[in-house]
């Protein structure tokens, strides 16, 4: 489509409606005719002013009664009328009145008029120039029959027929029609223009705007490309040395006897994983606004996935000297169907915050299920603190993204205010909810309700977490695998010299055989060779960002050449896409760094020999 203006920023051309309500009338009258009496009778029967008639009943009332008679005026419309008399003379008329902006609005043309063009071809001439003229051909069908007329004219709602020899009143209700016709006519055209026009405004503006949608959508979509790739960036980049900040931070303390030192590397370390936090809260809500947090929903027992989640937080009250505990009520479901990592993440962020906040007394994990007998049964678990409590104007501001109670609790304790908007939106998507109820100075309680799924068929409701926690085949590695001691061959790919030796140290202390492997290229050498030998390795570590070849491409270089060993990718990329990149290339397994023994010993746990 050709827009009849150009789509800029600058405001747009508006187009004034053409008002068409009160168009002039035309009763301009064109007379075709060689014979001049004719002409003077068309005066006569259109030209005649206005009389005023009086009937002979109506003139012997008034002399009988002495009363004047009344008058009936019968109102003629005014034409204006011109006169050609062969038709070469009437197309220049036609001609002259449209350059003035005069046109006639009809046409009485004789058919015979010799010498030169008879009516019919001068009204086909008129109408090549001015197609919009009325006419009435004047004919006694002496010439043209009608059919030779429609031959000649084609059809035509403009064409008319007054036969010879034709009356005063049929002339004058000719001229009355057509002119009156000519005049709707163009009235109705100018509003089609009209209409057409404000119709090709608004498409253009519509054109306009979508065009501008577009280029907003396609800024919008770079902008957000640029925000995940700075945070993949900034995560690389600030993961990269806490792996080693923390690392050695945990390999110093354990063999550190100076009381003194193993403090200040405790603070280190919890400064360090303060900052990880940080990180994780900020890559978490990117994924969550991007809609990007997938959730892998297993059966897991809910009795440990509550104790691995306070286990996590007990030093910390211990430091504090709070008692932390758990509290299960009512029957208890052996396992339920949610997802263990995120339901974790929520219990630590509640009872991280409930320790914090609380200076003494005690942090409870209450526990239970309600609606066990229905279709949608609910885990619902509340954190109950002694702590310093929350006010209604404060909690009004609890779950927004970056605001805490009020800013001095951001001096006071620290902390993004990222975890509690982050828990809620987690629970809304396992089928719950987060809130809160506090009073100051008296403590808070925080509840999560999660849904638990579908209750299957083996599913037991039982009477104690005792019982639960005895539920086979649902206890993953936990604290028992971080001590096991490991047997089997490793491969550890990673290009970072600081990387290298904190990382096979860690291996090394769980037992197995570390060999390194500098860039992706060796790393592809040094497991086929070892794969050629017959003595493959039992495990390979890979880093994925390396130089020569990386380390997506050299999985894939890998798996192409047959090798079927358990790659687990480790890295300090943590964005959604890049678990899925990795295990695209071939990974079976994915780490982000900085990683911890605990975690080393889980995937070992998972591939070798204990």
């Amino acid at each position: 489509m050709t827009l009849p203006f150009p789509c800029s920023k600058t405001a747009l051309p508006t187009i004034m409606p053409i008002h068409t309500d009160n168009f002039p009338i035309n009763r301009r009258i064109l007379l075709v005719d060689d014979n001049r009496a004719i002409h003077a009778d068309y005066h006569k029967v259109l030209d005649v002013e206005a009389s005023r008639t009086v009937s002979a009943l109506e003139e012997a009332s008034a002399a009988l009664f002495g009363e004047t008679p009344p008058v009936s005026e019968e109102a003629r419309p005014e034409y204006e009328i011109d006169s050609a008399y062969q038709g070469q003379e009437a197309l220049e008329l036609v001609r002259r009145a449209a350059q003035e902006g005069r046109p006639y609005s009809l046409a009485f043309v004789d058919v015979r008029m010799p010498p030169g063009w008879d009516g019919i071809e001068t009204i086909k001439r008129v109408w090549q120039e001015y197609p919009e003229l009325e006419v009435v051909v004047c004919t006694a069908y002496s010439d043209h029959s009608w059919d030779d007329m429609v031959r000649e004219l084609g059809q035509s709602a403009r064409l008319l027929i007054l036969k010879k020899p034709f009356d005063s009143i049929e002339v004058r209700q000719l001229a009355c029609a057509l002119t009156e016709k000519w005049r709707l006519e163009r009235q109705a055209r100018l509003k089609v223009d009209d209409l057409e026009q404000m119709v090709a405004q608004r498409t253009h503006e519509l054109v306009c705007l979508t065009e501008e949608l577009k280029r907003a959508k396609i800024a919008a979509e770079a902008a957000d490309r640029a925000k995940s790739q700075f945070l993949a960036n900034m995560s690389h980049e600030i993961r990269t040395p806490l792996t080693s900040i923390l690392g050695y931070s945990d390999l110093l303390y354990e063999e550190c006897e100076i009381a003194e030192t193993r403090e200040r590397l405790q603070i280190i370390k919890r400064n360090g994983e303060h900052l990880l936090t940080v990180i994780n809260d900020i890559l978490d809500l990117s994924k969550i606004e991007a809609e990007q947090v997938r959730l892998e929903k297993i059966a897991v027992s809910p009795v440990e996935l509550v104790a691995d989640a306070v286990a996590v937080v007990r030093g910390s009250a211990e430091a504090k000297q709070l008692a932390l505990e758990i509290a299960w009520q009512g029957p208890i479901l052996d396992r339920i169907e949610t997802d263990p990592t995120r339901l974790r993440q929520i219990l630590v962020n509640l009872l991280s915050n409930a320790v914090k906040f609380t200076s003494q007394g005690t942090v409870q994990l209450r526990a239970q299920f309600s609606n066990l007998d229905a279709t949608s049964p609910l885990f619902i678990l509340d954190v109950v603190d002694t702590g310093i409590g929350i006010t209604d104007e404060q909690m009004a501001h609890l779950f927004r993204p970056f605001a805490q109670a009020d800013n001095s609790m951001g001096r006071r304790f620290g902390g993004t205010g990222l975890g509690l908007m982050i828990c809620k939106r987690l629970a809304k998507m396992l089928g719950g909810d987060v809130t809160v109820t506090s009073r100051p100075g008296a403590g808070s309680t925080f509840r999560v309700t999660i849904a638990v799924g579908k209750l299957s068929e083996g599913i037991r409701s039982i009477a104690g977490p005792v019982a639960a926690s005895a539920a086979p085949g649902l206890r993953g590695p936990g604290v028992s695998a971080a001590r096991a001691r490991f047997t089997g061959r490793v491969l550890l790919a990673e290009d970072g010299p600081d990387s290298q030796l904190l990382i096979s140290t860690l291996l090394k202390k769980l037992g197995v055989e570390v060999t390194l492997a500098s860039d992706g290229r060796a790393a592809v050498e040094s497991a086929l060779t070892q794969r050629a030998t017959h003595h493959p390795f039992d495990l390979v570590f890979m880093d994925m960002q390396m130089p020569e070849l990386d380390g997506y491409a050299a999985t894939t270089a890998l798996r192409k050449a047959g090798y079927q060993g358990p790659i687990v990718a480790l890295t300090a990329h943590a964005m959604a896409e890049d678990r899925e990149k990795c295990l695209k290339a071939g990974c079976d397994d994915y780490l982000t760094k900085p990683v911890s023994s605990s975690e080393l010993s889980r995937v070992l746990a998972a591939r070798l020999a204990v």
